[in-house]
Order: structure tokens, then sequence, then C-alpha cells
């Protein structure tokens, strides 16, 4: 995978070459003990830097000169330490010479090159390093200026240093093969001027420049003979080695595991820190010594390594099959399995998850030519582009957001012959009945009663009681003869719904059981949180509507968007739709927490954080067991009024014991436990992955929604997952 550090300042990257990147004690299995380097990038080549690199040329470049000549091609600042305001002291920052973007290979290759002494692994990786660099950098940016954006120039000069060992733990130096690419802080522009680098655009293309290398090495290692499988994180293992012998071999990474179960936090960012405070000290371990353990640790194993590569050489080299097809597949698999989420991806997300699919089967290359072709064809539509950022949607994304947006505006082309949603006599009845509607909430009613048209909105902010006119709604429709059922894109949004005395259920629900007759009868629809649901549910929703029912469309455009794909509710509102709004927050009496709640309302989260600051509402507890401690306490005062947040599921599981334990002492709940074995949905799996066998896990249970004649299984009966063949894309289950 790729990791990219944090800038590099010149002064840093000068030691880091002379005590990290070109250090003998990186490389123990290298024949000449310096280990490989290599220049990379098209400015390497212009400036003529080729073969090893030259300690000279890499220190002038860390200060932002020419490699050869000395000149210096961008802005060169010291770092000094002056008064600044409040007679602080301040020290600026030093140049920034670069960014380390470190390539590490999989744990079964780097013990597959290295203790098996395969040195064509090696080499595949060293391939599959400079394909990936190849490709980040096209997407290097100049800076131009503070009020001007970006440009790409798909231009860059970065030194790589190939190193073959982890940071020792207990003097041990676990086999890891890596490359570090220093990716230097200068890039030119068309005219020839010489820039420094915005590393946005780089930064953000972190996931796909490792798909793109995975998928590189991959294919190389299968072309020497090796069985692969996909690990836990995607990427490609070599098959032959058990979890006990992988486990041993990576010291480094448990001794990391370690500290943050010291620490409970869990997270990539919290690995980075746990990284760094838990490096032991640099140990200058002879060669003879870090081979003769690795020899010793192979043999408790069973020599594995000498076993998987003695296996590879058998079998012999292989080739690709059908890279194109392959990609093909890929591509359509990517596209189901974003667009279901989201309407808009940028490239890189897709053409990612199309090499994480055909990792194996296809070369990166063929897959851009596929989604390339694609394009053309108008399959892919190309709707904005920033920079480097290229986003795309669907044709059929697009076709359905016209479809719902059309079906709006026919039905509400509405004149004086269409009916009221209630009658003048029903509607004076009903609001007398209700004089504790405040005048906002009155209005938003009178509007709704008001309205002919058969789809219409109804927006408005958390706390301003929606829930109350959605009753009074309700209330008058029934009365004149509809037959009002609501619906939300989740059972806990569909049972707040039914305090407004409605049938409710889900949307998903309500789609599932397809088109139903028309009986005449007339219908109004209410469909809450309607900023929750999908372009797909809408436009199915819409067109199921007959000629006697309508549609009330409720929620907040502020809020959450759907978590499957397209924002429908904000774009029938920019499209017209008749929408009533209702902007006075009415559930906080408390005017200070009511200012608060208003500018969350707008979206302004730092200032409403401050002012609940300011109010004292703010409290901070920075020991962590104190601070887990002090929320049980305040739960279990009052458990009914108390709503807990957490970032992480590990502090969420710690939380949640203790407060059960909490409340057990408190004898709120009783001190015997029962443990009740359930089933949690997997809401990462998306219709594309639950085609793909390899997104499943040996002892998840499925429960089949409509009966399978292929393996006799029942609507709403379970299978369990006992055996995965990733290469028939089939499922054993029992």
């Amino acid at each position: 995978m790729l990791t990219i550090s944090k800038p590099l300042s010149a002064s840093q990257a000068r030691t880091y070459h002379k005590e990290e990147f070109a250090s003998r004690q990186q490389n123990y299995w290298s024949r000449d003990q310096q280990g490989h380097s290599e220049w990379q990038g098209k400015l390497a080549r212009q400036w003529n830097l080729a073969g090893p690199v030259v300690e000279e040329h890499f220190a002038r470049l860390a200060e932002g000169q020419h490699p050869r000549t000395g000149e210096q091609l961008v802005r060169h600042q010291v770092s000094r330490t002056y008064e600044g305001k409040n007679g602080k002291e301040v020290t600026s920052v030093e140049h920034r010479a670069g960014w380390d973007a470190t390539f590490s290979a999989p744990k079964s290759v780097s013990i597959t090159a290295l203790v098996g002494g395969d040195d064509r692994v090696r080499v595949a990786h060293r391939e599959s390093v400079q394909a990936a660099l190849g490709e980040l950098e096209l997407y290097t940016q100049a800076r131009i200026g503070n009020v001007h954006a970006p440009e790409t120039t798909g231009k860059f000069v970065a030194a790589a240093f190939e190193h073959d060992t982890a940071r020792p733990v207990n003097g041990y130096a676990a086999p890891q093969l890596h490359t570090h690419a220093v990716i230097f802080n200068v890039t030119e522009r068309d005219n020839g001027q010489t820039r420094a680098l915005q590393p946005h655009e780089i930064f953000v293309s972190q996931r796909y420049i490792t798909a793109v290398y995975r998928s590189e090495l991959a294919l190389r290692l299968e072309k020497l003979g090796y069985e692969l499988e996909r690990g836990k994180h995607g990427q490609p293992e070599i098959k032959g080695y058990t979890k006990e012998y992988l486990e041993a071999s990576s010291p480094r990474r448990e001794q990391i595991r370690d500290h943050l179960r010291e620490q409970g936090i869990d997270g990539a960012k919290a690995a980075q820190i746990a990284a760094h405070h838990t490096r032991d000290r640099k140990e200058l371990l002879s060669q003879e010594e870090v081979l003769r353990r690795h020899r010793e640790l192979a043999a408790q194993y069973g020599h594995q390594a000498d076993r998987v590569v003695a296996q590879a050489r058998a079998h012999g080299l292989y080739q690709t099959r059908e890279p194109e097809i392959n990609a093909q597949r890929a591509v359509t698999w990517a596209r189901e399995h974003l667009f279901e989420r989201s309407a808009v991806q940028d490239r890189r997300a897709i053409l990612e998850s199309a090499l994480a699919r055909g990792m194996g089967e296809t070369t990166y290359a063929a897959v851009q030519r596929e989604f390339d072709r694609r394009v053309h064809a108008g399959e892919f539509r190309e709707i904005a582009q920033n920079g480097s950022e290229r986003h795309f949607t669907t044709t059929t994304m697009i076709r359905m957001e016209r479809e719902i947006i059309a079906q709006m505006q026919q039905g509400n082309r509405c004149g004086y012959d269409d009916p009221l949603l209630v009658s003048p006599q029903v509607r004076n009845s009903v609001g007398d009945r209700h004089p504790e509607l405040s005048a906002a909430q009155r209005s938003a009613v009178e509007d709704l009663f008001l309205s002919r048209e058969k789809i219409l909105g109804f927006d408005g902010v958390a706390g301003a009681g929606k829930t109350t006119v959605l009753s009074v709604i309700r209330e008058g429709a029934q009365a004149d003869g509809y037959r009002v059922e609501g619906f939300a894109p989740t059972s806990r949004a569909a049972q707040k719904l039914s305090e407004a005395g409605m049938e409710t259920s889900t949307l998903q629900k309500h789609l599932a059981r397809g088109q139903q007759s028309d009986t005449g009868e007339k219908r109004l629809y209410v469909l809450d949180e309607s900023s929750l649901a999908s372009t797909r549910q809408m436009h199915d929703l819409v067109h199921r509507l007959h000629p006697n029912d309508r549609v009330l469309l409720v929620g907040d455009r502020r809020q959450h968007e759907a978590v499957e794909a397209g924002r429908p509710f904000a774009q029938l509102q920019d499209a017209g739709m008749v929408t009533a709004r209702l902007e006075e927050i009415v559930r906080q009496r408390d005017p200070a927490l009511k200012r608060v709640v208003e500018q969350l309302a707008r979206g302004h989260v730092h200032e409403a954080v401050q002012n609940l600051d300011m109010q004292g509402r703010v409290h901070e507890i920075p020991e962590r067991e104190q601070r887990i401690t002090a929320i049980a306490r305040e739960y279990a005062k009052t458990p009914e009024n108390i709503l807990v947040v957490s970032p992480d599921n590990r502090s969420r599981m710690e939380i949640n014991e203790r407060i059960h334990a909490e409340l057990q002492g408190r004898r709120v709940v009783n001190s015997q436990e029962h443990r009740v074995r359930t089933l949690i949905p997997r809401q990462d799996l998306t219709g594309a992955d639950r085609t793909w066998a390899e997104r499943y896990e040996v002892g998840d249970v499925l429960r089949y929604s409509r009966a399978s004649k292929e393996t006799g299984i029942g609507k709403g009966e379970y299978a369990q997952v006992r055996s995965i063949d990733a290469l028939s894309n089939r499922l054993g289950t029992c």
C-alpha cells in the first residue's frame, strides 16, 4: 500500500538520506549492501538524472535547487525564530523539501522475496512501484499563489530507495520489502517556469495509487507462477503461508496493535501516531545476525517460504487470460457498486474500485481504456472538472433525475378545476380545533391545505414542530376522504412519523410490495426524512402514483443526504416544487440554547460550539478513563434525557459496558445477565458486493428474501457461509 508522510524539511530530508534512505542497515538482503535506488519522474528524465541516486543531487533538490547546476528553482525559506503577537516566540517553517511516499509490499510477498530468496518477486515489486509512481505523477500540481487555483502539470522528480527490513523490535528486524519515494517540492509549468508543489491531489490519490500498485503486483506475481488470495484489506497475498508464521514475522505490527489496545484507540491516523511512539532505537545489527534470526524462525514453521518458491518455479510462467473482458466486468462492477450510494464519483474512485475487483485478472491500463471507452459512448457523463479532479455520473442516474422532475412538473400543472388538498369547510373546522399552533405552523398548514399540486414539499428545520403540523395535515386529509399513509427511509424515522397519528412503514417496505392496483381511493402519501431517500427510491415512488394519489415530501434539505445515490428532495425544490416552509424553532425554550440550535440549523457548527462553550455547556475531560466514567455516571442519572455519541466502535463498546455496569450498580438494570447472540446487518455491502464471493466471510449468516431454486432454500430461511471459492465466485453454505 501507499502512505505519504507529512512534508519533510530540507534538514530532515538530508538527515533521512544519510540515516534512513541510503543506510546499509536497511538492506540486509541486498548483495551490494547499498540497496537499490533510482530516479523517477518526467523532470528526472528532463534533467538527465538516471541510475542510482547521488547524494549531491538529492541534497540540492532538498533545498529547492537544480540537481546539476545548483540554480534555485523555488523560493527557499530558512527557519528563524522571532517575537510574534503578545510577545510569544514564533519559529517559522523551514523550506519544504518534499514528501516521503512509501510503497509497502504485503507480508507474504516480502517473505517470499527475502526469506524465500526469489529475486524475481523483488523485481515485481520494483516494477509495480514504477508503474504506480507514473500514475501518481499525473496528479502533480503547481502552486500559483493564494488567489489562483493550482495548475496541473503532471511532472515531478522523485528519488526511490528500496529497503528490505522493518524497524527492529527487541533486536529483531523483520523482513519487509518497501520503497521510499521522496517526491521533491518542485514542478514545472508548460511555459518552463518552475514552481513549488501543491500536494493536495497527491494525497487524495493515495487509495487509487495503492490500487494501481496492487493490481500491477498481482499480475506480475501470477505470471511468476504464484497462487494469490485477497488479504483482509484487499492486498494480494501469496498462498502457502500459515497465519501463525505471518504474525510471527510481523512483530512491529503487533507492537503497534498492543499500543492501540492499551490506549483504547483505533483508526489509520491513530496507527501512524502509535508507530511513531513505539519505535525502537535504531540498532546496528550485522547482516549475519539478521539472516540467522530469520532462518531460525523459518525453520520453526517448516521452511514455508522455500516450499512456496519451489512450487511457483515448478508451476512455470503464467499469462493472464482475457484482460480486456475482465476489465469490462470490473468497470461494470465498479459502476454498480459506487453509484448505488452516490450520484457523483471522482474518476479515481471508479478506477480504484474496478482495479480492486479485477486484481490479478486485468491490468490498470486495460481498466483505463475500458472506462474511457464508456465515457466516449456516453455511459459515464463528466459533470465537473476542477484541476485534476474529474467527476462523473451515469446516464441512468441522469435519466431517473429528469423523469422524477418531469413527473412532478406534469402532475403540478394544475388549474382551478383541480381540487384543493382539503375543502374550505374542513380547513376552517380543523384550524379552529388547533389554537395551540404558532403563527409559523399555522401558515404552513394553510399553505398545504390550499395546495392543488400532486407532489408538494414541506421543508422545516429540526425542532420547528413538523410532527405537530403533520398531525393537523393528517386530520384534515382524513376528514376530506383521504387514506393517509406515512413512509420514511429508516424504521426509526417511520416510528417517529407515527406520532402524527398515521399508519407508517419504511419506504423500502412500501416499494417492495410492487405496483398496486388502482381502486379509485384517494390516498395521501407522506414521506418523512425525504432528504434520506435516494434517486432510485424516489423514482419508483412517484412513478407508482395513481390519478387520485398525492405525495407530501417532508424533510430538511440541509440535513444528511441519502445513504444511496442522489438528492432528489433538494433537486425537486430547485426545479420548482411547491414547498411549505417552517423555519421557526419551537422545541428549545431556553433563548441561549435556541440561538445555538439556530446556528446549527444554518450549518454554522464552529460558532455553535463556541457559543455552547461560552454558556458553560462544554466540559472537557482529557484523561480517557475519567472521561468514560463521567459519561457513564451522567447517563445513569437520567437515561431518558441523554444521548451519547462516540466517534469510533471501540469507544462505543467501552462506554456501553461502563454504562451497563453503572446502571447495574444503581440497580436500574438487573445484575443477572443473559447473553443473546444477535445478527447485525452488514451495512458495508452494496448490491454489487453481494454478487462477489470474496466480500463474504466464513461464518456470515445469509437470509434469503426470496426462494432460491438453485439451492432449494426457501423465502425467509437462513444459511451460513462455510467456504469461499474466489476463483469460481461461489459460496459453500449449510
